[in-house]
């Protein structure tokens, strides 16, 4: 972002959504957790890392799910939740929690017909089979579809001249066969649920790179610390969290990888 302003405004209105967001799963007793970034965020500088521009949170299934339930009957007109089952031609596998009124717009926001507005990211744990093989096998399954996805759907602009060509020679492809974004969401969702009822101890983002995977114990019982000026949770473990991700998560990055969106145009409304 190369505003200053502009980045403090996106900041101001996440964190108003945030402020929301844990009302509604406090309200209605579903657990959340600041993430990735977010959580570093959290722990390092008390608030947003200060480069940053987003908000992620996490969350296990069964509590995503019951914050999608509470946003339905909730019938906000205040926010708009992204799903992949509420639009066929949403390709990220995680929700989003957008404010409507806003317009927030990537690279690829003339290729799909959605609009997003400033939101937060709300990513999901999934079970993850015990197994260390088996959960190798089944996590780079995963991975492997939700990249596919995303071929689907939008042509890149990030990567090497190779890489683009490939993935966009795919993406015609794939058009012209008609493997859609639908086609390739409805086996995620299915997929990702796959050992929803099984007695595995292990949790995993499954749209994640690294592919990571964790223990409840590792998230709850949740520490509440200070994110700015309120206080919101973050999980009970920042070595099995945010450790296995990004290393010395409290030793600040090269000054060249401090680095926010890349936003064609951002529009914060009445906010």
């Amino acid at each position: 972002m190369s505003d200053d302003g502009t980045l403090q405004h996106i900041k101001d209105v996440e964190l108003l959504i945030l402020k929301d967001f844990i009302d509604i799963c406090d309200e209605n007793n579903i657990d959340y957790y600041l993430f990735f970034g977010t959580e570093i965020g959290a722990v390092r500088h008390q608030g947003f890392i200060p480069w940053d521009d987003d908000i992620d949170v996490i969350m296990f299934r069964e509590d995503y799910e019951k914050f999608l339930k509470v946003m339905e009957e909730k019938n906000s007109e205040k926010y708009t939740v992204f799903d992949i089952r509420y639009n066929e031609n949403y390709f990220f596998q995680f929700g989003r929690l957008s404010l409507n009124g806003t317009y927030w717009a990537e690279y690829w926001d003339s290729q799909v017909d959605f609009k997003l507005g400033v939101h937060i990211d709300l990513f999901i744990l999934d079970k993850v089979p015990n197994n260390k093989i088996s959960r190798l096998i089944y996590m780079r399954r995963c991975l492997l579809l939700c990249k596919l996805c995303s071929i689907s759907s939008i042509k890149i602009e990030e990567g090497s001249g190779l890489v683009r060509a490939v993935v966009n020679s795919l993406h015609s492809i794939f058009n012209l066969i008609g493997l859609t974004p639908k086609h390739y969401q409805k086996k995620l969702l299915k997929l990702f649920r796959k050992y929803e009822n099984s007695d595995s101890i292990y949790y995993a983002d499954l749209t994640m790179n690294e592919q990571p995977y964790f223990k409840v114990e590792d998230f709850k019982p949740a520490k509440k610390v200070k994110f700015e000026d309120i206080y919101a949770k973050i999980p009970n473990n920042q070595e099995a969290t945010l450790g296995q991700i990004f290393g010395d998560y409290m030793q600040l990055p090269p000054e060249e990888e401090r680095v926010a969106h890349i936003l064609n145009e951002i529009d914060f409304g009445k906010y």
